[in-house]
């Protein structure tokens, strides 16, 4: 193997998954180095919201990027690079408090002290198409190409057509200890999803973050681009970022009952899964774009309901396939939504049902209504940030500087498309008022 030449330091942020830089091997022999702290307002094209960590006032000042060791791996495709993941610091050496990464460390350690580890499995869909320079340079959307021609799902073949992407994009995760349990083609044009295969927590969503990189990375090698926009197509279906979880004691699963069911302590995870689903929804739909793929008529729950393997419930539970693989499937969040955030919140209700020996309620029958069972959860971006500020779970168990911070981007966020709005006359109004009034 060649030598290394140049690191990519990798950091969590809030919005990409990850943001970095590339750096020589000998920048990094302390084991850190500078890092802007501004790194936690940046939109996705690069809008500044300043937080009360970073802002213009205090001149965005750096903290300290220390790198985990236990995440390095060599990048086989790109020859004398490694990547390594590292969380910020202050100058104590004492993590972030607004750290998406540093606030699942904490909690996996509250599970700890209760002698549970929480394992993950993340899974992840995603349109793919040609990337045409021009129609891109013209913001020209609604003209790109999808990868393949037809649009079955589970189409054997759509995979054949996609499969020297596809077998890379599975080597390569390989080759970096992620391993792809599954890959296959969805509902919709060009549309396509993976799945990974289940971890302890921080692993998993250390994971979760590097494949959906990686991926666009590789697409964008081969002069495609991969979106893991929540809803790309008005029409077509949109994107979950879906998580399967459980819990595990000395490394046995204990969410199964023995009888085909939930065990106590699942049927308590998945009651703080469901009492708290509301006060996270931020998390889990992070973007204004993410609620235009809520819907019950694409599989996407209104409320925060449950039922037994029903793709129709916010939270699908698998106990079908034996005891060790007895898990529930959040199915709230889109793929946009960055998988720190969602093992945050999804770990923060976990612990609050388990805590409280809170009680699922009734699931959702087949058949039944999916919008009357369960309460409704926030239907759009300024509702849900506005529930997340005000939530006082939320301040106990993902921290008071944290949920500050991450509610300045939300606001943010809603601050820029509302100035779009004002000053933008749509298409729609333009058909509808200019040759009749």
């Amino acid at each position: 193997m060649s030598a290394v030449r140049m690191t990519q330091l990798e950091v969590p942020d809030y919005t990409l998954g990850l943001r970095g830089k590339m750096l020589r091997p000998e920048k990094l022999e302390a084991g850190s180095t500078a890092f802007c702290t501004i790194i936690y307002g940046l939109d996705p094209v690069d809008g500044v919201a300043d937080t009360p960590l970073s802002s213009a006032a205090n001149g965005y000042p750096d903290a300290f990027a220390v790198v985990d060791e236990s995440t390095r791996v060599p990048l086989a495709w790109r020859p004398g690079t490694d990547a390594v993941i590292a969380d910020l610091h202050d100058e104590t050496g004492t993590i972030l408090a607004e750290s998406p990464r540093g606030v699942v460390q904490r909690l996996i350690s509250e599970f700890g002290e209760l002698g549970l580890a929480p394992v993950l499995g993340f899974e992840y869909e995603c349109y793919v198409m040609h990337a045409d320079d021009a129609t891109l340079r013209a913001q020209d959307y609604a003209s790109l190409r999808p990868l393949g021609r037809v649009d079955n799902a589970y189409s054997l073949s759509r995979v054949a057509d996609a499969s020297s992407l596809l077998s890379e994009f599975v080597d390569r995760m390989e080759s970096v200890g992620i391993p792809v349990e599954a890959v296959h083609s969805e509902l919709g044009p060009g549309f396509f999803e993976y799945a990974l295969a289940p971890m302890d927590a921080l692993r998993a969503t250390d994971s979760a973050v590097r494949a959906r990189q990686y991926f666009r990375d590789l697409c964008a090698e081969r002069g495609l681009l991969a979106t893991f926009m929540a809803k790309f197509r008005g029409e077509a279906s949109g994107s979950g970022g879906h998580v399967h979880q459980s819990l595990s004691r000395n490394g046995v699963n204990v969410m199964s009952d023995g009888a085909g069911g939930l065990s106590d302590v699942g049927r308590h995870y998945l009651a703080g899964l469901l009492s708290t689903m509301g006060d996270f929804t931020a998390l889990f739909n992070p973007l204004l774009n993410s609620y235009k793929r809520i819907s019950a008529g694409f599989f996407v729950s209104e409320n925060a309901s449950w039922g037994w393997d029903n793709r129709n419930a916010a939270c699908r539970v698998v106990a079908n396939s034996g005891a060790g693989a007895t898990r529930i499937e959040h199915r709230r969040p889109g793929a946009d939504a960055n998988p720190y955030l969602l093992a945050a919140g999804m770990l923060a209700g976990g612990l609050v049902g388990v805590r409280g020996a809170l009680d699922p309620g009734a699931p959702l029958e087949v058949g039944a209504d999916a919008t009357a069972t369960g309460a409704v959860l926030p239907r759009d971006l300024r509702v849900a940030t506005q529930v997340l500020d005000t939530s006082v779970v939320a301040r106990q168990l993902l921290g008071e500087p944290f949920v500050d911070c991450f509610v300045a981007t939300r606001n943010a966020e809603l601050a820029a498309y509302d100035r779009w709005w004002d000053t933008t006359i749509t298409d729609w109004e333009l058909r509808r008022y200019l040759e009749t009034l």
